[in-house]
């Protein structure tokens, strides 16, 4: 039934994961069923990446609390040693599908309570569930389930793979900058650090510490006003740029800053992190970043970029239009758009917060 194009697919999704969502819609629609959900789970709780033709029902699950009481991820995880697809009809009892609050008030009228899911090992702690949602019987679900079964050496090896790249991608981002002298972590959208560089790691005995494994500030001021800026990435009411605060030791003295710089996520990658980069940096430090290390942490265009740093540096728009050969409403209308995406209203909030982000190259060519 699966032709040797789906598995070259699947194989092709390990690397590149925006492909995954296509992928796995098209295998379940050759099975009979609605889509797929592509589950993460590790000790930050649990991310649902879902397919076009169950992502707005996995939302509504979502949003009238039903994952609070979801079975279905609990006993598969029980049987995790199963080497294959198990249904919803081999983890719950006939009494149960008809019963129990996930099915007789959500899944069954959504004609969703037969689908098929198994188990694969992700990177590090993080578990991923491949769950093809919504068969037309539980009979239908259990015949899907053996053809499943055949394929799952393809999908654990290609979902296995997908997660380790992931991970040594962000391994990579904070990597690349330490090599410019900037303590950096990712963390995931609940502020559990995914990774870090060693310059981030010296700094966390004084200023930061993990409390049930999400990143917390010591100083209990600067710890409230971090946990609200990683709330608003939960809730997306962050502001889009990120934030900016003043992080204290445990003396109570205000001698760095941490920058929360949401990662952009293009909405159709299974294994996007969807959380934030954050960058500590010494005050007082004496000179600017580069262009292309300013584009690349806050998403600029070049032009973007230019207009940047050249605020940083203390030009004015008028002094940068002059520079660039450009109208000063251009520069004016970059200008608000590096506003936005570095989370900054004032040129100069900006100008301090690049400030911050020192680049040797750029401190041997001020000195």
């Amino acid at each position: 039934m699966f032709d040797a194009g789906l598995i070259g697919d699947i194989y092709e999704a390990a690397a590149v994961p925006e492909r995954w969502l296509a992928v796995l819609q098209s295998l379940a629609e050759r099975l009979g069923a609605q889509g797929s959900n592509l589950i993460r789970i590790g000790p930050q709780g649990m991310a649902i990446t879902s397919t076009d033709g169950v992502r707005a029902m996995t939302e509504a699950f979502m949003e009238q609390g039903f994952n609070a009481q979801n079975t279905r991820v609990g006993r598969l995880m029980e049987r995790g040693a199963h080497p294959g697809f198990l249904t919803d009809s081999d983890l719950h009892t006939s009494q149960e599908l008809a019963t129990l609050p996930i099915y007789a008030q959500f899944l069954t009228p959504h004609r969703a309570d037969a689908g098929a899911a198994t188990l694969v090992q992700g990177a590090g702690d993080d578990g991923l569930i491949l769950a093809v949602e919504g068969f037309s019987s539980h009979a239908a679900s259990r015949t899907a389930a053996r053809q499943l079964d055949s394929l799952r050496p393809h999908l654990a090896r290609a979902l296995a793979l997908s997660a380790q790249l992931r991970m040594q991608r962000l391994s990579a981002a904070v990597g690349a900058l330490e090599l410019v002298s900037v303590a950096a972590a990712v963390i995931d959208p609940v502020g559990r650090i995914e990774a870090m560089n060693a310059l981030f790691t010296q700094a966390m005995d004084h200023l930061l510490t993990q409390r049930a494994g999400a990143l917390r500030a010591l100083h209990p001021a600067c710890d409230s006003q971090l946990r609200a800026a990683i709330m608003g990435l939960q809730a997306g009411s962050g502001n889009p740029g990120g934030a900016s605060l003043p992080l204290r030791d445990t003396a109570g003295l205000a001698r760095h800053a941490l920058h929360l710089v949401p990662l952009r996520g293009a909405g159709h990658d299974a294994f996007d992190s969807a959380g934030a980069v954050i960058i500590l940096a010494s005050a007082g430090n004496p000179s600017v970043p580069g262009a292309d290390l300013i584009r690349a942490l806050f998403d600029l265009t070049p032009a973007e970029a230019r207009v940047a740093r050249a605020v940083a540096q203390g030009l004015s728009p008028t002094d940068i239009a002059q520079r660039h050969a450009a109208s000063p409403a251009t520069v004016r209308t970059q200008l608000k758009h590096v506003f936005a995406k570095t989370g900054v209203t004032r040129q100069s909030e900006l100008a301090v917060l690049l400030a911050s982000l020192r680049s040797p190259a750029d401190a041997d060519a001020a000195s």
